[in-house]
């Protein structure tokens, strides 16, 4: 396809700054990163567990927001000519939006002309497939089953396959990247001591976007959505078709980052939103199917984040995923459950009866 002409670039302009960036970045790197911009936490974990030595490109700036002549091209050259593995981070929207699409046509060229040894191809949730036209088995990974650690070395393994040495990386280069590592996280642990406290921000930051897909998923499906505090058991919760998730903040101490994390809940019946001025009481207490954790993360580039299941995620994309946990719940229902059937009673009610 002609790209500098398709439709989805009309109208769109690379800033000047990041056609500059761009141009001195056209070097050759022992690794490039293509993801989809909900992944930029990811991908920026995965350069710093890589870069020294190797030399990682990860370009995240408004990533899915940058088209133009320039731009196009220059993405191009580097996945096609100037990266020695490439390693894609899978999960949509990658390959769908306009900027990755064009990723994906040089990786693809690229693949064909260097052999598909030179690309690592990750897939980030295990109800996706793998495209079919990348060679099965020995090229992906599974981030599902296998750790980030785990990912960084199938690329340092794949790069000396291919007979790319890692750089030699000398001690002041070495106490430097500690030392200003050193320094973040002591500054992240400040800031989660610190009055106003970053982690509540965070937090209530997390659940003010998940309200807002919340509200979205009602308007385009017609469903009634609960999202708020929820009645009796606490915390945050979302609620709709008979299913429900909270959000529990288990957070006991503000000097340390160990424990200051969210669990996720999954329920198979619905549970109310607390209202103002209402009372409630509890027929039954219902038990949770299933509990994950999600710990608070920050990234030099991206500020607070959110860890869920290994990704590390940006507010919206954290909102984005936890609702899809929910969506996920509905999905699996046998039978849709109409309206009246939401099972919303009898585990919570208005008032106890009287004695």
């Amino acid at each position: 396809m002609a790209l500098a002409d398709d439709d989805a670039y009309s109208g769109l302009q690379l800033p000047e700054y990041c056609i500059d960036t761009m141009a001195a970045d056209l070097k050759k790197w022992d690794v490039a990163i293509s993801f989809a911009s909900g992944d930029e936490g990811l991908a920026l974990q995965l350069r710093d567990a890589l870069q020294p030595p190797q030399s990682v490109f990860v370009y995240s700036k408004a990533q899915e927001h940058l088209a133009g002549r320039d731009g196009v091209e220059a993405f191009r050259t580097v996945f096609r000519e100037r990266a020695s593995l490439i390693v894609i981070l899978y999960a949509p929207p990658w390959g769908e939006t306009a900027w990755t699409r064009v990723e994906k046509t040089a990786i693809e060229e690229f693949a064909m002309e260097a052999g598909w040894e030179h690309l690592i191809f990750v897939r980030l949730k295990d109800d996706q497939p793998v495209p079919k036209w990348v060679p099965k088995p020995h090229l992906y990974l599974d981030l599902t089953t296998f750790t980030l650690q785990d990912l960084v070395g199938a690329i340092k393994l794949r790069l000396a396959e291919l007979g790319i040495e890692a750089k030699p990386i000398s001690p002041a280069e070495r106490a430097a990247a500690q030392a200003k590592r050193r320094a973040f996280d002591a500054e992240t642990i400040q800031l989660l001591g610190a009055l106003p406290n970053d982690y509540n921000i965070t937090v209530e930051g997390l659940t003010k976007a998940i309200e807002k897909v919340a509200k979205a998923v009602a308007n385009e499906t017609g469903w009634r959505v609960g999202a708020g505090p929820a009645a009796v058991l606490g915390g945050f919760i979302v609620t709709a078709e008979g299913q429900t998730i909270q959000l529990v903040s288990m957070r006991k101490y503000t000097n340390t980052v160990d424990d200051a994390y969210l669990e996720l809940r999954e329920f198979d019946c619905g549970l109310t939103v607390a209202q103002p001025g209402q009372r409630y009481f509890l027929v039954k207490s219902p038990e949770p199917v299933r509990s994950r954790r999600i710990p608070i993360r920050r990234l030099p580039e991206l500020g607070w984040c959110w860890e869920i299941d290994g990704r590390t995620l940006s507010i919206e994309s954290a909102a984005s995923t936890i609702m899809h946990v929910l969506l996920d719940r509905i999905d699996g229902e046998a039978t849709p459950r109409g309206p009246g059937m939401e099972r919303d009673e009898p585990w919570d009610s208005i008032d106890p009866p009287d004695e």
